[in-house]
C-alpha cells in the first residue's frame, strides 16, 4: 500500500476515533433523571437550611445557603435543558403553522431527545404515543393530522411550566439575598417562603405527571386482569398524589383529595375489583390531566 493510499486511511481512522471520543464525552456529559433527582434533593435540603437560618440573627449565614440554592437551581436548569426544550417545541409549532412538515418533524425528534433527563416530569405514555403520531403525520405529509399530536406531546411535558417554576425560584433567591444585604430578616423569611413555594411548584408538576401516567397504566392493567402490577401502579399514583397535595394550590386541592381517596378505595379492593374500576382509574387520570393543564406558565 502506498503512502498516497495510507493518508486517506489514516485520516478516516482519526476521524472515527474523534467521533467515538465525542460520542463518549456526550454520553458522559448528558444528565440523567437520577442526576436531576439528586440536584433537587440537594436543593430541598439547602432550602430547609435557609429556612432554619433565617430564624436566627446571622444574615451572612443565610446568604451562603441562598447562594447554594441558586447554584443548584442553575445546575438543574442547565442539566435539564428546559430552555432548549421550550424553544424546540416553539419551533415545532411554528413549522407546523408554516406547513413545513420536515422541519416540524425534526423539531419533534429533537424534543424527544431533549426530554430524556426530565422523565420524572413527563406523562411518558402520552409523550411516546403523541410524538410518534406527529412524526408519522409529518412523514406522510398529512398536515391536518400533525397539529393535534404535537399539542398532546407538548402537553405531556409542559416545559414552560417547569421553566417558569425554576425562574420564579431563582428570582425569589435574588430578592432574599437583597433582604440579607439590608439585614432584614422578616423580609428574608417572606422571600425564602417564596422560594419554597416555587420549588414546591416544580415538584408538584412532576408528581402530577407521574400520577397521571400511573393511573393510566393501572387502568389498563386492572381492566386486563393484571392485578399485582395494577396495584403497583396504583401505589405509585397514591404516593405521587400525596406529594402533589403537599404543594397544591387551594383551587386544586379538592380535586386532588378526591382523586387520592378514590384511588386508595380502588387499590384496597383491587383483589376483588368491582366492574368498571379500570374505567374509573382512567377517569381519575383525566382529572389529574385537567389539574396539570391549570398550572401557571
Amino acid at each position: 500500500m502506498t503512502s498516497a493510499t495510507d493518508a486517506p486511511r489514516r485520516a478516516a481512522e482519526c476521524g472515527r476515533r474523534a467521533l467515538c471520543a465525542l460520542t463518549a464525552f456526550a454520553l458522559i456529559a448528558a444528565a440523567t433523571p437520577g442526576d436531576l433527582r439528586s440536584t433537587l434533593d440537594k436543593t430541598d435540603r439547602a432550602i430547609e437550611q435557609a429556612e432554619r437560618a433565617v430564624g436566627g440573627k446571622d444574615p451572612g449565614k443565610v446568604s451562603l445557603f441562598l447562594i447554594r440554592i441558586d447554584e443548584l437551581l442553575a445546575s438543574f436548569l442547565s442539566d435539564s435543558e428546559i430552555e432548549a426544550l421550550v424553544k424546540t417545541f416553539d419551533e415545532a409549532h411554528a413549522a407546523s403553522q408554516a406547513s413545513d412538515l420536515p422541519a416540524a418533524a425534526a423539531a419533534v425528534r429533537r424534543a424527544s431527545a431533549l426530554m430524556a433527563p426530565l422523565t420524572d416530569f413527563v406523562v411518558l405514555r402520552q409523550a411516546a404515543e403523541s410524538s410518534r403520531a406527529a412524526i408519522r403525520a409529518a412523514e406522510t405529509r398529512d398536515s391536518a393530522s400533525f397539529a393535534a399530536p404535537l399539542d398532546r406531546f407538548d402537553a405531556s411535558v409542559l416545559a414552560p411550566v417547569l421553566l417558569a417554576r425554576v425562574r420564579e425560584a431563582r428570582a425569589a433567591v435574588g430578592r432574599a439575598r437583597q433582604a440579607m444585604v439590608r439585614n432584614n430578616m422578616p423580609d428574608g423569611r417572606a422571600r425564602i417562603a417564596e422560594i419554597r413555594r416555587a420549588f414546591g411548584g416544580l415538584l408538584y408538576a412532576g408528581a402530577l405527571a407521574r400520577a397521571s401516567y400511573s393511573l393510566t397504566i393501572g387502568s389498563e392493567l386492572l381492566s386486563s386482569g393484571s392485578i399485582i402490577t395494577a396495584r403497583d401502579q396504583m401505589q405509585r399514583a397514591i404516593r405521587d398524589l400525596k406529594l402533589a397535595l403537599g404543594a397544591a394550590p387551594d383551587d386544586t386541592r379538592t380535586a386532588l383529595e378526591g382523586a387520592l381517596a378514590q384511588t386508595i378505595e380502588i387499590w384496597k379492593r383491587s383483589g376483588h375489583a368491582a366492574t368498571g374500576d379500570g374505567d374509573r382509574l382512567a377517569e381519575l387520570a383525566g382529572t389529574i390531566d385537567g389539574v396539570r393543564m391549570k398550572q401557571a406558565r
